[in-house]
């Protein structure tokens, strides 16, 4: 198996894993954020609905926007275009068949080549790695989600 197939069929696994689970959390406690300053499920699924997005922007050096608080308005307006799971669902499976399309153009001597980004104190990461992050990114996200899910009581696996 190449490692581009690895990654499709293990992100996809791991993006459905966390839907499945924000999609056991009850209407009205998807807005509901722990001690009032945390994030709601609904916020985590906007955030994994472009995550696929973004992820080919790194790895192709088209992220290279300054952070700033206009950059990060017009990112919230984009989240907000999802008001349920299902939409955030169903625009980060658009977004991730895309995303597949690319992981597939990427020829197998391409992984190691490298590109300096200002995560994890700033370093080097391959190809390979990057193509990673949203895998990485969706577990990263079930783990807040089945955490929100225990502090209002829900200790089920979903």
């Amino acid at each position: 198996m190449k490692l581009q197939d690895y990654l499709i069929s293990s992100t996809c696994e791991a993006a459905k894993e966390a839907f499945s689970y924000a999609k056991a959390v009850p209407a009205d406690k998807l807005d509901w954020k722990p001690l009032d300053s945390g994030r709601s499920v609904l916020d985590i699924c906007q955030e994994m609905a472009l995550c696929p997005g973004w992820a080919r922007d790194t790895i192709e050096g088209n992220e290279e926007q300054e952070w700033n608080e206009e950059t990060m308005a017009a990112i919230e307006a984009e989240k907000a275009k999802f008001t349920t799971i299902e939409a955030c669902e169903a625009e980060c499976n658009r977004q991730l068949e895309a995303l597949f399309d690319y992981f597939r153009s990427i020829p197998d001597e391409r992984l190691k080549d490298t590109k300096w980004l200002p995560y994890d104190g700033g370093r080097d990461f391959t190809v390979a790695e990057m193509m990673e992050y949203p895998k990485w990114n969706f577990t990263y996200h079930l783990g807040q989600i089945g955490y929100i899910q225990t502090l209002y009581g829900d200790k089920s696996m979903h």
